[in-house]
């Protein structure tokens, strides 16, 4: 779910909302723009500060010179991590759940990774039918963060696959590593119009 906030600025700017919750904040260039957002569990809370000069973007840029930051630096701890990894980071559960309706024939599913590193472990697709067919692949973010080509296709991990009536799950021995702005994109071969649900289970690297 999003939510937008008109303004980044104010009293009722997501700056402010950001420094209330201690949330990380965190900004995609769109050349005219940056697109600001801040994740707040299953929420993300999400506006733009045009490059127009402005006091927005001039109090923006000089509180983000760097991509990622936190306002203020967070002193909160986190909790229930699932493992610790050798280099000393831990892993933290992040589930995202989403609907799509879908037509007979190919649909385009496109999940935006929303925080900074992520291990994917699994895809869960509810409510297909006996006959559906997928195919899944990762794309570059739509600036081309990562391969410098807007939307790239960086891997593809799913051909034809036949999805499970009610309820398909795939879960990997192996996780993926996938970064913000990355897009899972899910091309759904479906045999009627409904509407389907996907659990993304993903484990934010912190």
């Amino acid at each position: 779910m999003k939510i937008g906030y008109p303004t980044w600025l104010n009293s009722s700017g997501l700056k402010q909302f950001a420094i209330a919750n201690s949330l990380n904040v965190y900004r995609e260039d769109e050349g005219a723009a940056w697109y600001v957002f801040v994740i707040n569990g299953e929420i993300t809370h999400e506006t733009r500060v045009f490059k127009d000069g402005g006091s927005e973007q001039t109090d923006f840029e000089s509180s983000f010179p760097t991509l990622n930051k936190t306002i203020p630096a967070s002193t909160q701890t986190q909790p229930f991590a699932s493992k610790i990894l050798p280099n000393g980071k831990k892993l933290y559960k992040r589930e995202h759940g989403i609907q799509a309706s879908v037509a007979v024939g190919a649909n385009t599913i496109l999940f935006t990774i929303p925080y900074p590193w992520v291990k994917i472990i699994g895809l869960e697709i509810l409510f297909g039918e006996k006959l559906d067919t997928c195919d899944l692949m990762i794309l570059d973010s739509t600036s081309g963060t990562y391969s410098g080509v807007p939307n790239y296709q960086l891997n593809q991990f799913g051909y034809n696959v036949n999805i499970a009536a009610d309820l398909y799950e795939e879960e990997s021995a192996y996780d993926a590593d996938l970064y913000q702005g990355m897009q899972i994109k899910i091309v759904y071969n479906s045999q009627s119009a409904k509407t389907i649900g996907l659990n993304f289970n993903l484990s934010e690297v912190k």
